[in-house]
């Protein structure tokens, strides 16, 4: 893949961002990093370029590279291209999309994408990626209305939430969910859970390295209670969830050994959930 002719070709572009801004670089080192490998597990040269032209200590923040960022990428990669078999001029929604590629890695040339983020990330958006007439960006928190405007009530999409509901509260958690099920018809979203281990780690203070702290997530669920899912809205049901050992266990050892014992799974995993809306 080539990038486009409106983007900055060489020089490198700082990027001011901090707290859970700041996140959406994370993501893209993992991914570029992954360019790099023979097994790589997704073919993603924008976000190696990406990484390479922003003016950023990646590692100093974030640490040496690690595969879980490229599970979840391929993972809903796979299971987003399958949908658009079905729905080739589907509607996709990405919430909190940040610097993610993904429009690129699974474009069938006809599907409409709305990317949804915060102003500064959206900026930052404008500013590296190449604008496509099929994607319509919107600056707003997914916890706002002002995106769920833009489809009439009873559309069908597949909505992506990659990286973002650990961020937020428990109760705004459950609204978003339900004002999502509630909204959209014959639908599908996806997206990733931390356990409460890890989300009280993060309130206490969780160093990534000695310059990086993680922001706040105050959102956990432990794998072994994902029947919490069921309970959202009426025609909202839990259709497929994983741990990130469990597509790809030979890239994510140790752990995939851990993960061989249930009650280590069901208190310690995070997952990636796969929900259908009837």
């Amino acid at each position: 893949m080539t990038m486009k002719k409106e983007q900055v070709e060489c020089n490198s572009v700082g990027v001011n961002l901090e707290g859970v801004p700041e996140t959406l670089l994370w993501p893209l080192w993992n991914r570029a990093a992954e360019q790099k490998r023979k097994d790589r597990l997704i073919d993603d040269p924008m976000s190696a370029d990406l990484a390479e032209r922003i003016d950023y200590d990646f590692e100093a923040s974030f640490g040496k590279p690690s595969a879980g960022h490229a599970v979840r990428a391929r993972v809903m990669d796979d299971e987003l291209k399958a949908w658009l078999e079905k729905n080739p001029g589907g509607t996709v929604i990405s919430l909190g999309e940040g610097l993610d590629t993904q429009f690129w890695r699974v474009d069938n040339g006809t599907m409409r994408w709305i990317s949804v983020d915060v102003a500064e990330s959206i900026e930052v958006r404008k500013q590296l990626l190449p604008s496509e007439e099929r994607m319509e960006s919107i600056s707003s928190s997914a916890l706002d209305d002002l995106w769920l405007q833009t489809v009439p009530q009873g559309s069908k999409a597949f909505i992506v939430m990659a990286g973002v509901l650990m961020y937020f509260t428990e109760e705004e958690v459950r609204e978003l969910l339900y004002r999502i099920a509630d909204h959209f018809r014959d639908s599908l979203m996806m997206f990733d859970v931390i356990p409460l281990w890890f989300s009280r780690k993060s309130i206490r203070g969780m160093k990534i390295t000695k310059t990086y702290t993680a922001p706040v997530m105050p959102w956990g669920l432990n794998y072994g209670e994902y029947g919490w899912f069921d309970e959202i809205h009426p025609r909202c049901r839990l259709k497929r969830k994983m741990t990130y050992s469990d597509p790809f266990p030979d890239r994510m050892r140790p752990y995939s050994w851990l993960l061989k014992f249930p009650w280590i799974v069901n208190r310690l995993a995070p997952g990636i959930v796969l929900m259908s809306i009837d």
